[in-house]
């Protein structure tokens, strides 16, 4: 589960590419056999019975088992599911399909965590993954870390993470510098300098491609997936993310996006402000083909 696809530069071996920064890692237990049905689901749908067929194919989750202490987690799993404490967190998360709770088994080197599996296509009425994101934001209390390589928010998103600086959270957002493609950052910077005034710390890693896609809510709640935040990846793309319920991930997640700090460098609102001519017709430019980057 993660940002990372098959392919030479996601190695860091492609010279024109050079270090890539990314973001995995292995899920097992329970929380396996919902990420195998997401997969089993897309199989379907691209295998080439469905592709001449017209029938649809529709991915619905088995009922979560889940222990006592389910109360804990802020996202209602399924349809019907709701503990005490996650309805304050969005009652509409009740009815979102391709959301599943599992609970991953511990190894040597593995936490025994609480996980839900958010699953995003564009055959699904509702971008879940984007509502998450949103609930996310929008609950937190203390900090907020994102790292995502493509920034690109629609207006909700983008009210969220402000209004999150407003009522006094810490909001860091770590971002690249290079981006690929081009079009696809000139897009993003468009978006900073807005962050910057709202009190947000934007940061762009210098070291090489970061394609990391993650989010740490106040020290207890991690995600890592493979949705960026733009319009594409919440309602065009096949995408998957998991939610994770312990303060250890949550932790070895904070340290390396402490790590990637030291490889980037902030975004000033003198930055934004001192940018060309021309970068700023390119930026704008960009900005308009914001829905289909």
């Amino acid at each position: 589960m993660g940002g990372i696809n098959v392919g030479d530069e996601y190695t860091g071996m492609k010279p024109d590419v050079g270090f890539w920064r990314d973001t995995h890692m292995r899920l097992t237990g329970e929380t396996a056999y919902d990420v195998k049905a997401v997969f089993e689901a897309h199989w379907k749908m691209a295998s080439p019975d469905m592709l001449h067929s017209t029938r649809k194919a529709k991915f619905i989750p088995e009922s979560a088992q889940l222990s006592d202490d389910k109360a804990i987690h802020p996202f209602p799993s399924g349809k019907t599911e709701r503990s005490g404490y996650g309805w304050e967190w969005g009652s509409e998360l009740g009815t979102m399909e391709g959301t599943h709770m599992g609970k991953a088994s511990p190894s040597k080197d593995s936490h025994n965590v609480y996980i839900q599996i958010f699953e995003g296509n564009p055959g699904l009425p509702t971008p879940v993954i984007r509502e998450m994101h949103f609930i996310c934001l929008t609950q937190a209390t203390r900090t907020i870390d994102v790292t995502n390589p493509y920034f690109i928010p629609d207006a909700d998103i983008m009210m969220a993470i402000k209004t999150a600086a407003a009522r006094g959270v810490r909001v860091r957002l770590l971002v690249p510098r290079q981006v690929i493609p081009k079009v696809a950052g000139a897009a993003s910077r468009t978006y900073y300098g807005e962050l910057v005034e709202a009190g947000i710390d934007v940061f762009q890693y210098n070291k090489g491609v970061l394609h990391a896609k993650v989010m740490i809510i106040d020290g207890e709640i991690a995600e890592v997936g493979s949705s960026n935040y733009d319009l594409r990846s919440y309602r065009l793309n096949y995408e998957v993310c998991a939610v994770m319920y312990h303060s250890d991930v949550a932790r070895e997640l904070t340290e390396q996006f402490e790590r990637d700090l030291a490889e980037a460098t902030p975004y000033r609102l003198e930055d934004h402000m001192h940018r060309t001519s021309f970068e700023r017709m390119l930026d704008q430019a960009a900005r308009l083909l914001s829905p289909l980057l």
